[in-house]
């Protein structure tokens, strides 16, 4: 199973890693279903990529199941799904989480992978396979006393998830994978130049960026990943080490 003509979605396609992933499996061969809340920013993605696009908001099962029968219209059967889309991650003390802050971080950095998972499966199942990717964050594994505790349990969950999940439905050879990036600067909001420096300070191997996120993903998606299933792939440039 190669990249190169696959049908591929993947969320979070208007911006940062979900249009860096888009751009390095455009540059593979494969054909693009890109979705985004931002509908008109992730077209013109699509467009540049020559692939197909849809506005979607992963929190509501509706808006991802009419992107899902969107996608399968446009190209039959969906090899791929990366699971991108989501909320940065907010820098809020514990003791200042409130019920709407706790709700919305789980409802759309945990909910929606399983939405966007859930509406893609049956249709895997049916024709013989395909691979999941879900892109949860290093604040998953390793403290962040900065980042808000209703974010590192999103992305933690996703962990369990793909964990669980990858047990239940390898028998009908839909391999499933998580990815925990470290801090890679593309949530639009220029990095202050201390916070930089921090930051190269962290990682031992400097400020990657999302190119190396975009790659791990490729590597799981193309036949180098026909025997990973169940992983969590850590791409953190040296911050964690040994999981």
């Amino acid at each position: 199973m190669t990249i190169r003509d696959q049908a591929i979605i993947v969320t979070g396609a208007a911006q940062g890693i979900g249009e860096c992933v888009a751009r390095n499996l455009a540059a593979e061969g494969a054909n693009l279903f890109l979705a985004d809340i931002q509908e008109e920013k992730v077209a013109s993605v699509a467009a540049a990529l020559d692939g197909e696009s849809a506005g979607v908001d992963i929190s509501d099962p509706a808006s991802v199941r009419s992107m899902v029968e969107t996608a399968t219209s446009c190209y039959g059967r969906i090899h791929g799904l990366v699971n991108v889309a989501g909320i940065d991650a907010p820098y809020v003390d514990a003791l200042e989480v409130e019920e709407d802050h706790w709700r919305r971080l789980i409802d759309v950095d945990l909910n929606g992978p399983w939405w966007c998972t859930s509406a893609i499966l049956p249709h895997m199942i049916k024709h013989g396979g395909g691979r999941i990717v879900t892109i949860s964050s290093v604040v998953a594994v390793c403290a962040a006393p900065t980042i808000s505790p209703a974010y590192s349990a999103a992305k933690a969950g996703l962990i369990g998830l793909v964990v669980g999940l990858s047990a239940n439905v390898e028998k009908y050879g839909v391999l499933v994978n998580a990815i925990t990036p470290g801090y890679v600067g593309t949530t639009g909001t220029p990095t202050p130049a201390a916070e930089a420096v921090r930051y190269e300070e962290d990682f031992p191997l400097g400020m990657g960026g999302p190119q190396p996120v975009a790659d791990a993903v490729k590597y799981l998606l193309d036949d180098s990943g026909r025997w990973i299933s169940g992983v969590v792939m850590n791409v953190t440039g040296g911050l964690v080490r040994g999981r």
